[in-house]
């Protein structure tokens, strides 16, 4: 979710820092194809072995995204000041407009959170009702910790099972989490296929993942784009109402 969105702002002209947090476990360089080319991490320039500007990696792909990869080891070293002195190093080294900072699945970055760098939060939620709970608590978490712009994006969405009533709809999984929406990525097996090659949503044709973080993206630049925008077999009235689970 992280790789797709930064690439889809910085499509859009904006100048984009994607950094793999998950301290425990890296993973952004394997989906995003540049696993050989990772020669400093995070905790190199948090201790101070190469300056902030060594660990930017430029993707090839965009003129506007770069990539800081987590730590291969010692990454639970780090500290919060450690942390804050690497955005600052960042944006005094490149003028982001945006800087993603890929978190693990768990609430477990303390550095990240403690830092007080982060301006807002995207929550990521499948559509199983156990992820949709652990949304909800993770939005009471962050509002705890003082991050009061928080989204909503629904990852692997199952259209068939929203439309059947197999599956909640969107507007049932609003109030199960009690946040915001920016946006729905359907469950498509090509996407899942690209996070094991390196390839993001914008170079595989025919997935509605594209236009969905196109969309997402949109949003967050503050353009009023229509939730299915893009989506290809979406088009009637009746579709968009039994996803919404209005009927």
């Amino acid at each position: 979710m992280a790789a797709n969105l930064a690439m889809s702002l910085a499509r859009r002209g904006k100048k984009v820092l994607l950094a793999d947090c998950d301290f425990d476990m890296r993973c952004l360089d394997l989906m995003l194809g540049v696993e050989n080319d990772i020669m400093y991490d995070l905790y190199d320039a948090a201790k101070g072995r190469v300056t902030v500007d060594r660990v930017l990696l430029h993707d090839e792909r965009s003129e506007n995204l770069w990539f800081a990869a987590a730590p291969y080891k010692g990454g639970r070293e780090i500290t919060a000041e450690e942390f804050s002195a690497i955005i600052d190093g960042a944006l005094e080294a490149e003028p982001f407009d945006h800087i993603i900072l890929d978190t693990p699945g768990s609430l477990g970055v303390p550095a990240v959170l403690e830092s007080g760098r982060a301006d807002s939060a995207i929550i990521v939620a499948s559509h199983q009702p156990s992820s949709i709970r652990a949304a909800g608590q993770t939005g009471e978490y962050l509002q705890k910790n003082r991050i009061a712009d928080r989204r909503l994006l629904i990852n692997s969405f199952d259209f068939a099972g929203a439309v059947g009533g197999d599956r909640p709809g969107i507007n049932e999984i609003i109030d199960r989490s009690f946040i915001q929406l920016c946006g729905i990525v359907p469950f498509e097996h090509e996407l899942m296929l690209g996070a094991e090659t390196g390839r993001l949503a914008c170079q595989i044709k025919g997935v509605n993942a594209a236009a969905a973080f196109d969309n997402i993206a949109s949003r967050l630049c503050g353009m009023y784009v229509p939730l299915f925008h893009g989506f290809r077999g979406v088009k009637t009235k009746r579709q968009i109402k039994r996803l919404l689970g209005s009927i």
